[in-house]
């Protein structure tokens, strides 16, 4: 009986994972969403030339927030939101404040579609955009392929 003891408890841990697994969903956008690139809020949706993980890693994910991916509706992998939220040292003591930033799929580009914030914090979709777009453009960060090619232009991307 002892000599089973071992493979029985494998079986379990590995059922569990498994259980686990199979009922939890996708806790972050897929790389496929992430490479696609970010459209500006211009009447056009212009291309501002860099993929939307760019885009976070070159803002370094917002400093010290605390990042949560969702997606707001089940099953729709083209859709997802960002919510981060941070202690900020305020007049009377530490304050929270947050940000949700809704990134939404549309063919080829991801629109940034609404900005839900703290009182005092921008919700302007076009502001956000812009704030975003100076870390990558500071550090020269790798624009989409179609952006690297001679006299390529896009949404604040200086041309080359």
């Amino acid at each position: 009986m002892k000599a089973l003891a071992g493979p029985a408890m494998l079986l379990i841990l590995f059922g569990g994972y498994a259980i686990i697994r199979m009922t939890s969903g996708d806790k972050t956008p897929s790389r496929d969403f992430t490479d696609l690139e970010l459209a500006s809020d211009d009447a056009e949706h212009s291309g501002t030339c860099y993929a939307l993980g760019t885009v976070l890693v070159a803002n370094g994910m917002f400093g010290n927030a605390v990042r949560t991916w969702s997606s707001p509706e089940k099953g729709n992998k083209k859709k997802w939101l960002l919510t981060l939220e941070r202690v900020i040292d305020g007049r009377h003591g530490p304050e929270q404040e947050f940000q949700k930033f809704t990134f939404e799929q549309v063919g080829e580009q991801v629109r940034l579609t609404s900005v839900d914030a703290s009182e005092g914090v921008p919700t302007d979709v076009t502001a956000n955009i812009d704030r975003m777009l100076h870390a990558p453009h500071g550090l020269g960060s790798t624009p989409v392929d179609r952006c690297a090619k001679p006299g390529a232009t896009g949404y604040q991307f200086p041309p080359k």
